[in-house]
């Protein structure tokens, strides 16, 4: 026992610090955030699940009762995970679980990476840093970004086991780097969109130090990640003229009015729970952190003044990521958003923060490491300790709702309120803003006719006419592409121009039987098969690719 606490009792001191950041979720009931969708969204993956919609792309009760593509386009790993646990754990548990697991994780993640790099103390450091950084904190119990927060977690994994994989040429790095890039890329559309150039740039920066060997195997990896995720995002980059994606950048979500202060990066140490409104008094924080930058000029002054030049590439290349990361949170680099169209997608310039929090994080560690001796101990200890106290008190939620329960998050007035949030993030291009619930079956437009049996599944819906006359009906579905109408066994034309975008059949007179099944376009066929077929390829080369190794 003596040895497994002397072996790995960083681990154990940052589960044990983990606490801190994660005992909210551990009480009872529920807490408060700004995206509060999270058990709603378990509960429309778990409806594709018993549908056997897998990938789940249409939700059946969002778009506030008429459904829309949320998974089409907004980033699944959390959900599926969380979807997972809801078999056991119910909603409310479950949702918090997608809190609790990258608070942890992130900080187990930055950890490997930062031993990796410059060794076990420093790399404690590193991960203790990362784990009390206030932007972490302000994506859970703020924001409540739970997509967000998973991909943090995430991104010191991918550092770390392609760090590996170039440094041993090992197939169990193959594997391992592949499959947490295919997450990351599954995770969250902006993180990816911020790192993936980042991630690949890291892993051009270590092939260059390595002199070019495992440059095969590096670029094989990465694109078998793309491969894996692309049932993903193939679609959700390549359909995202099918929904209103102007509703995700304008107004409040428009870059232009998101920009910050430098002093709300580095001096402001106020905490808010409002929305972002950075030129306001009362909004969120938008700092990186102290001791975190101060960490990061220390490490520039023993790099200039006191000839530390252990790693000079090493602190260089974090060093220049900093600086850029933090440069895209001022208005300063405008011109950069304004000539990047697909910036605007980012929404939130201070989203960069998340590479500066990374950053800053292992450039902590770089600094540790270099001293030695009882320095190195008391130069970890202090910065450890000033991370904790100068940053713990934010991990915690506005207000506290200890006797909520399943049954009333998921039901009456809460329930419409769920179904009616993010209205407007997917809404199909050929759809219109509701203003009230949808209704909960099919109704007349024209003629005489009666309608039962009508059943709204994930990915199909159904139900049973008999029409006096040639009718009109409407179905309380929004049309998108994907849905085809199916009268009597036999497919049907369908439209969509009646005032909400629904979707509308005419139906014959007499018995009939209506069906909608939403299928897949070739985009989303051609994403599947190429993330079956990935996937594959990855299995055989891990089984039998030894020469790709040797």
């Amino acid at each position: 026992m003596k040895k497994f606490f002397h072996n790995n009792w960083s681990l154990i001191l940052i589960f044990t610090l983990s606490v801190l950041v994660v005992w909210p979720i551990l009480m009872p009931g529920y807490f408060s955030h700004h995206d509060n969708l999270q058990a709603m969204r378990i509960f429309e993956m778990r409806r594709c699940f018993a549908d056997f919609q897998i990938p789940c792309r249409w939700v059946p009760d969002m778009g506030f009762g008429n459904g829309y593509p949320l998974f089409n386009f907004y980033g699944p790993l959390s959900y599926y995970l969380g979807a997972v646990a809801s078999f056991l754990l119910g909603y409310i548990w479950s949702a918090k679980l997608l809190f609790f697991l990258p608070l942890v994780f992130g900080g187990l993640g930055m950890y490997f990476l930062g031993k990796e790099l410059f060794g076990k103390i420093p790399g404690t450091v590193s991960a203790i840093l990362y784990l009390f950084a206030p932007y972490r904190a302000l994506d859970s119990y703020v924001r409540g970004a739970v997509g967000e927060s998973f991909a943090l977690a995430i991104i010191p994994l991918v550092y770390y086991l392609y760090l590996r994989l170039i440094k041993t040429k090992e197939k169990k790095y193959f594997a391992l780097a592949t499959v947490s890039m295919s997450l990351l890329l599954v995770s969250h559309n902006i993180m990816t969109l911020i790192f993936t150039p980042l991630i690949v740039i890291w892993v051009l920066f270590l092939l260059h130090k390595d002199k070019w060997n495992g440059f095969k195997i590096a670029i094989l990896s990465l694109g078998l990640a793309v491969g894996i995720s692309a049932f993903f995002i193939l679609p959700a980059f390549l359909e995202k003229s099918l929904v209103q994606t102007e509703a995700l950048t304008r107004n409040e979500l428009d870059f232009r009015a998101q920009f910050v202060k430098v002093s709300q990066l580095f001096i402001d140490r106020s905490w808010n729970y409002a929305g972002s409104q950075p030129q306001s008094a009362n909004t969120i924080s938008y700092q990186i952190g102290w001791p975190h930058w101060w960490l990061v000029v220390l490490s520039l002054v023993a790099v200039i003044f006191c000839r530390k030049r252990k790693d000079i590439a090493l602190f260089t290349f974090y060093f220049l990521l900093f600086t850029f990361g933090v440069y895209m949170t001022h208005n300063k680099s405008s011109f950069v958003w304004e000539r990047i169209n697909i910036l605007a997608f980012v929404q939130f310039p201070w989203r960069f923060l998340s590479v500066v929090i990374f950053t800053s994080s292992l450039i902590g560690g770089y600094f540790i490491s270099l001293f030695s001796g009882k320095t190195r101990y008391l130069f970890a200890i202090t910065f450890s300790l000033l991370a904790i106290l100068l940053n713990w008190q934010y991990f915690k939620p506005e207000h506290f709702y200890f006797n909520l329960t399943d049954k009333e998050l998921l039901s009456g007035q809460n329930f419409i309120d769920q179904q009616k949030g993010a209205l407007l993030d997917y809404l199909p291009k050929t759809a219109l803003e509701p203003r009230e619930l949808a209704p909960v079956a099919p109704y007349v437009v024209s003629g005489k006719v009666k309608i039962s049996d009508f059943i709204n599944k994930s990915d199909r819906w159904s139900f049973k006419t008999n029409a006096e006359s040639e009718s009109k009906i409407e179905i309380p579905v929004f049309d998108f592409p994907g849905w085809t109408v199916f009268v009597n066994g036999k497919e049907s034309v369908h439209t969509n121009d009646n005032v909400l975008g629904r979707i509308g059949i005419t139906i014959p007179e007499g018995m009939s039987s209506i069906e909608g099944r939403f299928k897949n376009t070739p985009i989303r066929i051609l994403g599947n098969n190429l993330t079956v077929l990935s996937f594959i390829i990855l299995v055989l080369i891990y089984a039998k690719g030894r020469k790709i190794f040797s």
